[in-house]
C-alpha cells in the first residue's frame, strides 16, 4: 500500500520510473477516470493523476495490463481530443 502524501508531488517522469505495479496501485487508488479509446486489441483508459494524465492499455481480455504510463508530451493528448476537453497546463516545455 502507498502512502498518499509521499506521492502527492510526484511528476509523471517520476511515475514513469515506478514499477507498473505501484504505477496501476496510484491510477487505481488516486487518479479519476476521464475516459477511454479503443485502439487494435486494446483498451485504453485515461485518468488524471495529480497534475499529470495518465494511460492504462488493457489488452483484448480487458484484465490484462499491457502499459501504463504518465503522458510528457501534448500530443499525447490528441486522440482524446476529439471525444472529450481536457484541461491543460500552459508549460513552455511541452508540446
Amino acid at each position: 500500500m502507498l502512502d498518499r502524501d509521499e506521492h502527492l508531488a510526484m511528476s509523471a517522469e517520476e511515475f514513469n520510473q515506478l514499477p507498473p505495479h505501484l504505477q496501476a496501485e496510484l491510477a487505481f487508488e488516486q487518479g479519476h477516470y476521464l475516459h477511454h479509446r479503443i485502439k487494435g486489441w486494446c483498451k485504453i483508459d485515461l485518468y488524471w493523476l495529480h497534475d499529470f494524465y495518465v494511460e492504462i492499455w488493457f489488452l483484448y481480455d480487458l484484465k490484462s495490463v499491457g502499459l501504463i504510463r504518465a503522458l510528457t508530451r501534448y500530443a499525447s493528448l490528441d486522440p482524446y481530443t476529439e471525444t472529450i476537453k481536457l484541461k491543460l497546463a500552459n508549460k513552455k516545455n511541452k508540446e
